[in-house]
């Protein structure tokens, strides 16, 4: 403390070990299917287990067992100064430093796929890096040729986490307090906070790069004049052979893990402004503007997938940029999200045994991914052909409209009270009686209208497209689903949108083949504004059902000795036994917009109404 300063700093220093143990098929699987119990060509003929106890397998894989054992530091420091600057005036300044270190495999048993530039089909370069410690380690002949013949350039680094750490993460804070009157103060803020350690659960993690990770696939070839070879392995010998002879030799289109070779630490810029006023010694009235930015969120994206929608019979991965490897999980640092939020809070501190706090909320949430470890892959269309920026819609959480009451009331009879105040039996009837009470509603979540046709062959998500007001009834359906039954009213459980206001993008069948054996990628749709026709338009284009309860208490205390007593409660959930609908089914067909489930409330909360009865002693 120096005058008017109150100056607080202080270090942070973290070793942050977590280990995988996730093998994909150590034990290995074998495929049954009927292929060779069947007539050629009859559908519904032949059985797996007729083809098992023939011993004629169609399929079979195995994968090698591994465990990651994954290490980072993060570090940080900071200095913060509150100043109170006259009587009337209090700043906040303070700036934070933080490291968060790029993940690395405490034995090097890592790898890292990093893309230079992607310009066409096939027409991809990219480095793959290996720790320097991992020159000796032999790699099979197929895997070193699939990277040439690909253009992936092997590489060995010096830094063993591979990808390089951000350095530059200052966070600078500011908060302001100004008492404009003797009952009104206006306060603001603003502060920027990285956060290294994002959801990504245990993918993308680069030790499930080959030759640390990888997974033979034994397939049975095609029938050819009536004959149908199997894959030539058999129960008795198993994977003998292929272990026999090396299982890297079998590896056949290994996927990729891999991201930006320089890590942009996410964080997001916060900022408030409010004023708060005291009516009475005991109720004030907030109003707040909340609202932030997140800039460079984790994106985990497929980056080999095809660079163009090509047709139904066609290869699309000919059209990869690298052919000759699978899908890839590619860490993308280029995600964004807003919120801005209108808050205001009414509240009575505890007088004459009542309390109560009443908040509306107005908010708005958008972002163009999702958390990693809920499958963030799935929003994108085709991160080849669209930019990140695109999927740009209404966050999974948003919710427009929030409002919650709850309240406090001490019932004013028995000893010490206003009324009844007698002790004896009139005091153990009438007297330590309180209630309190919950409320709250809130508007729906958004939701994504799916298509009911046939996608392009290299589209990832596809969506339906909005055509007009989805809570208006009846109508004509668009001819691209010209069968779909128009809903007769809206907004409810069974139909809760109409799906008539909805089309289908283009089928993927309207793209005509053109791989041919001069030419074979083909002539793929690379236009982002033709793709757009048969990928369809924006996510979570609609708000499915709101949600209401009320909660409340009932208490009840009887004094033992000193300032002993026995306490007494009920507690009831959903008073008024309201149900909480989830959201509809998002389709176009029969049962699109139908609501069929109710909304996931948490592990162990029943949605019906509940009543549960207590006794605490307190001493």
């Amino acid at each position: 403390v120096i005058g008017n300063n109150t100056i607080k700093m202080g270090a942070n220093f973290q070793k942050i070990r977590f280990s995988v143990a996730q093998p994909i098929n150590p034990h290995g699987s074998y495929n049954f299917n009927g292929k060779f119990t069947s007539n050629p060509g009859q559908s519904f003929t032949g059985s797996g287990v007729a083809d098992f106890l023939a011993n004629e397998m169609n399929y079979a894989s195995l994968s090698d067992f591994f465990n990651i054992q994954d290490a980072r530091w993060y570090d940080a420091a900071f200095v913060q100064d509150n100043w109170k600057t006259t009587d009337k005036l209090t700043l906040n300044l303070g700036i934070r430093y933080g490291f968060f270190e790029a993940p690395l495999e405490k034995n090097g048993d890592q790898a890292y796929w990093n893309i230079q530039s992607i310009t066409g089909p096939g027409e991809g370069t990219a480095q793959f890096l290996l720790p320097d410690n991992q020159k000796g380690r032999t790699l099979a002949p197929l895997f070193t040729s699939d990277l040439k013949k690909d253009n992936i350039a092997l590489r060995y680094s010096p830094h063993k986490s591979l990808a390089l750490s951000q350095f530059t993460n200052f966070s600078p804070r500011i908060g302001i307090a100004y008492q404009v009157t003797p009952r009104t103060v206006v306060r603001a803020g603003f502060g920027t906070f990285y956060g290294g350690l994002e959801s990504i659960g245990g993918a993308p993690n680069p030790g499930y790069n080959y030759p640390f990770s990888f997974t033979d696939n034994f397939p049975s070839p095609g029938c050819a004049n009536g004959v149908c070879p199997t894959n030539g392995i058999t129960l008795e010998n198993g994977f003998s052979k292929a272990i026999a002879s090396g299982l890297q030799n079998y590896i056949s289109t290994p996927g990729l893990v891999g991201g930006q070779l320089h890590i942009q630490t996410p964080y997001t810029e916060q900022y408030n402004l409010s004023i708060e006023h005291a009516f009475t010694p005991t109720m004030t009235l907030t109003t707040a503007y909340v609202g932030n930015v997140s800039r460079h969120m984790q994106v985990l994206t497929n980056q080999n997938a095809p660079v163009g929608l090509v047709g139904p019979n066609d290869n699309s991965q000919l059209d990869n940029p690298f052919p000759a490897f699978g899908g890839a999980q590619y860490d993308r640092y280029k995600g964004t999200g807003s919120y801005n939020s209108l808050q205001v809070t009414l509240q009575k501190h505890t007088s004459r045994g009542l309390y109560f706090l009443a908040t509306y909320t107005w908010a708005h949430a958008m972002d163009d991914t999702a958390t990693p470890l809920n499958g963030g892959t799935h929003i994108f269309r085709n991160p080849n052909i669209f930019p990140i920026g695109s999927e740009y819609a209404n966050s999974d959480w948003d919710v427009k409209d929030r409002f919650v009451f709850s309240g406090y009331y001490q019932l004013p009879f028995g000893r010490g009270k206003a009324f009844l105040n007698h002790r004896g039996l009139v005091n153990q009837l009438a007297g330590g009686w309180s209630t309190d009470l919950v409320f709250y509603a809130m508007t729906g979540n958004p939701f994504t209208v799916s298509p009911d046709n046939a996608g392009a062959n290299g589209a990832g998500a596809r969506r339906a497209i909005l055509v007009s007001n989805p809570f208006s009834a009846g109508g004509t359906a668009p001819s691209s689903n010209a069968g779909t039954e128009c809903a007769t009213s809206t907004r409810n459980i069974n139909h809760w949108y109409n799906p008539c206001a909805f089309a289908n993008p283009l089928p993927g069948s309207d793209i005509p083949d053109t791989q041919t054996a001069a030419n074979p990628v083909g002539n793929p749709i690379r236009s982002p504004g033709e793709a757009l026709k048969y990928v369809g338009g924006a996510r979570n284009q609609l708000f499915g059902p709101g949600y209401e309860r009320i909660n409340m208490s009932v208490f009840k205390d009887f004094p033992t000795v000193h300032s002993q007593y026995v306490q007494f409660r009920a507690d009831i959930f959903n008073l008024f036994n309201t149900p909480a609908f989830g959201n509809p089914n998002g389709g176009i067909g029969s049962n699109g917009g139908q609501i069929t489930g109710l909304r996931s409330l948490g592990a162990f909360t029943p949605n019906s109404r509940f009543v549960q009865f207590a006794l605490k002693y307190d001493f």
